[in-house]
């Protein structure tokens, strides 16, 4: 196994402290916002949290590009929503308010929009669409099932 020896490791270590630095928000130009990139984009967002010993959890998994997730939960707790998009300009919409609902999403291809509001408690949505689809739904009320697959 081969060593560096350690003058070599005193220059090189303070030059790649030197250039590894961390970037925010305010270190972009005065006046500028972040644009969209036709480049390709692979993300998984995960959170979990605990409110009164019970858990919200969040799974957002996406790739491609110029898709969007916006997700509003103002519940009690034990609600769960698993969304995965895969392709272009997908879009879901997603508010929880309530206790113990299920949402789960899984678009693939182009153009998808799925919305779901669930107001109550023990609503699951399920939905997988395929290119081009769109879903809406307003779960007002408890213990609702919606299982929905298009092509």
């Amino acid at each position: 196994m081969y060593k560096l020896p350690p003058i070599l490791l005193a220059v090189i270590l303070p030059v790649l402290v030197l250039f590894s630095f961390n970037s925010y928000s305010q270190d972009l130009a005065i006046n500028t916002d972040l644009k969209d990139s036709p480049l390709s984009l692979s993300l998984t967002t995960s959170v979990l949290m605990t409110v009164n010993n019970q858990t919200q959890q969040l799974v957002i998994n996406q790739y491609g590009i110029f898709n969007k997730v916006t997700v509003s939960q103002m519940a009690d707790a034990a609600n769960s929503i698993d969304i995965s998009q895969n392709g272009i300009n997908n879009m879901a919409d997603i508010s929880q308010s309530g206790y113990e609902n299920t949402v789960n999403v899984n678009q693939q291809g182009n153009n998808n929009l799925a919305q779901i509001e669930q107001v109550g408690n023990a609503n699951i949505a399920n939905v997988w669409q395929e290119g081009e689809q769109t879903f809406v739904v307003r779960q007002i009320g408890n213990e609702m099932v919606v299982n929905i697959t298009q092509y």
